[in-house]
């Protein structure tokens, strides 16, 4: 089985900032899920609060390379600057591939410019008009179904609960299979460690998509915007 390097090209951040008259105030906390508390709690105190929020944008090295999740358009320099710090240029990357076609995550395609992957249910999502103006002049892998394998090393799974396009990714790595889940987990992972979602009407396709991951048997999850973690 071909095995790839897992590397975070640019790490998962959150911005919460407020604006009282002409003056912005930007917390000095950028980690999720502590980020995303404070944003929470700071929206009923002051009338005006805003959050930009980063994804981790992973970089897969072996018998292709491979970004996962290039994220918003104001990412491009940076993942470009990224990839050259490690010696890659553009051209070296065989394609994108997409958890999902939220503009957090695919926005940063612009600087790329590699054909993208992703599930052929995300372009019939609302949200497409946001991403598909760009996404529509490269070339696309649309995966169909519930399971495959994108390349040797690297299988594919549809997760619902935050979209219903949504992949996961299963990567054989030289120290054991590591799972990109997206934004399958989060804001935190308290409930995936409990394996007990939130209430409400997609908690249960939630809990088979964490049922799927944990069955990969992953020595690493990384999620849309968590750091990475053993499970």
């Amino acid at each position: 089985m071909a095995a790839y390097d897992v590397d975070i090209l640019l790490p998962t951040a959150r911005f919460v900032f407020s604006v009282e008259g002409d003056a912005v105030a930007v917390l000095p906390e950028h980690r999720s899920p502590e980020a995303f508390a404070e944003y929470r709690a700071l929206r009923g105190a002051r009338p005006v609060v805003g959050m930009t929020t980063f994804p981790n944008t992973v970089l897969l090295r072996g018998e292709q390379t491979i970004v996962v999740d290039p994220g918003l358009p104001l990412q491009n320099e940076p993942v470009v600057r990224a990839l050259e710090s490690r010696g890659l240029s553009l051209a070296d990357i065989d394609r994108v591939i997409l958890t999902h076609a939220h503009l957090d995550h695919a926005g940063g395609c612009a600087d790329l410019l590699a054909p993208v992957t992703l599930h052929e249910r995300e372009t019939q999502a609302p949200y497409w008009v946001l991403v598909g103006g760009l996404l529509d002049l490269l070339p696309q892998e649309r995966l169909t179904g519930e399971s495959g394998a994108i390349a040797p090393g690297i299988e594919w799974a549809r997760t619902r609960g935050h979209c219903d396009g949504h992949i996961s990714l299963c990567v054989e790595t030289p120290d054991g299979p590591v799972a990109l889940c997206g934004d399958t987990i989060g804001p935190s992972r308290t409930a995936f460690d409990a394996m007990r979602p939130d209430d409400g009407p997609g908690a249960a396709e939630l809990l088979a998509s964490w049922e799927l991951i944990r069955a990969w048997r992953p020595v690493r999850v990384v999620a849309g915007h968590l750091p990475p973690f053993a499970p």
